[in-house]
């Protein structure tokens, strides 16, 4: 053991490590602690820490929690644990491979009662706890294993962490478990927590789901609506066309048609699997079965979503009063005398007309102002007068 740890000081780690396996294999009881956590580190600084080859990181993990175990760090986090940073790494890069039911088995090795809840703090910008960690991959996970009850209870858990850097995705958690248990109202909750600060496209979505399943048709296209209006590749959205469809189907049966032809066209263009039913609708109705060009069904539709968008809100005047140095968003001032932020994707004129002093007409929609933490009506959808 000396000279294994003499080795491993000149940093000559290939032979220390030879030194500590061999006796490993041989004789585990004459290990100290010292012995143990320092082979540890050494295992885990070789072949753990800045590795991404799955099957090398999980043969050597297997034996650092064989070697070592793991601190009761709930207390006091000030000196690192090599086995509970292995099984973290572990669990992170099983997710990313979608082994989900590894995450699970690994996680078992984990005991969070002696996980630290102390986010980290580097230049000034907050990190994620180890514990907060543990339970943003076993959450993760089994939410795809569909375990509804134990990724809810779980995810609960998590809210409650002292030091908690960022509640997004447990939210998120929350919202697809309450909608799986047919808490619908509850899963509303959560996302319109999460759509306030993350107005992504899928969020969206997921809310028009829990008011389509509540049965709030109304409310469930207006954010189906506005999911298919954010930007993101089209055929993420395939699901949210198809949802559209059965909303309007009775009051606009062409663009419901479109809708499900834009559908057919994204699967086919995917080679991805096409309902039987659906392929029979396409072809009843004389459309072409071999198009793939669905981006062009799209382009016919937007007029449609805008319309459907803004159908009952009132439109808004002003001018443009500031563009932000960076040239990505500004500031409209209203003829109600208030002044509103716009992102210039919002903006559907030419970048020449995208100046100070501009009239515009705009609606209003809500966002949210990260700097002051706080909900704020935006405008959007931005013509020139």
């Amino acid at each position: 053991m000396k000279l294994a740890q003499r080795f491993k000081k000149e940093n000559k780690i290939d032979e220390a490590e030879e030194i500590y396996r061999e006796f490993w294999e041989k004789t585990p009881e004459g290990f100290s602690e010292f012995d143990k956590t320092s082979f540890s580190w050494l295992l885990y600084n070789k072949y753990i820490k800045n590795n991404d080859d799955l099957d090398e990181i999980t043969e050597n993990a297997e034996l650092i929690t064989e070697v070592k175990k793991q601190q009761n760090q709930s207390k006091d986090s000030k000196y690192p644990c090599p086995y509970t940073l292995t099984v973290l790494k572990v669990l992170e890069l099983l997710n990313k491979n979608n082994d989900f039911e590894e995450v699970v088995m690994w996680a078992e090795k984990i005991n969070p009662d002696y996980l630290s809840e102390k986010a980290s703090d580097f230049n000034g910008r907050k990190y994620p706890s180890n514990k907060e960690k543990y339970y943003s991959q076993l959450t993760k996970a089994l939410l795809k294993l569909d375990d509804i009850d134990t990724c809810y209870e779980l995810s609960k858990e998590a809210l409650e962490l002292e030091e908690l850097t960022d509640d997004t995705w447990f939210n998120w958690r929350l919202a697809k478990c309450a909608n799986e248990l047919g808490e619908y109202d509850e899963a509303i909750d959560y996302l319109k927590k999460m759509i306030a600060k993350k107005p992504d496209w899928y969020m969206k979505a997921e809310i028009a789901n829990s008011y389509y399943f509540k049965g709030d048709f109304e409310n469930s296209l207006n954010y189906a609506i506005d999911a298919v209006l954010t930007p993101a590749p089209s055929e993420s959205k395939v699901n949210v066309y198809s949802l559209i469809a059965d909303l309007i189907e009775d009051e606009y049966p062409e663009e419901a048609l479109k809708h499900r032809y834009l559908e057919y066209s994204i699967r086919l263009n995917k080679e991805w699997n096409i309902d039987d039913r659906l392929t029979e609708e396409i072809e009843n109705a004389g459309l072409d079965t071999e198009n793939t060009q669905y981006w062009k069904i799209e382009k016919e539709l937007k007029g449609f979503w805008n319309d459907l968008k803004y159908k009952n809100q009132e439109i808004q005047y002003g001018i443009i009063s500031k563009i932000l140095p960076h040239g990505k968003a500004g500031f409209i001032q209203a003829e109600d005398g208030k002044s509103y932020y716009f992102k210039k994707y919002e903006f559907k004129g030419s970048n020449d007309e995208l100046h100070e002093m501009t009239s515009v007409s705009f609606y209003l929609e809500e966002g949210f102002d990260k700097a002051k933490n706080e909900v704020k009506m935006n405008a959007v959808n931005i013509h020139t007068i």
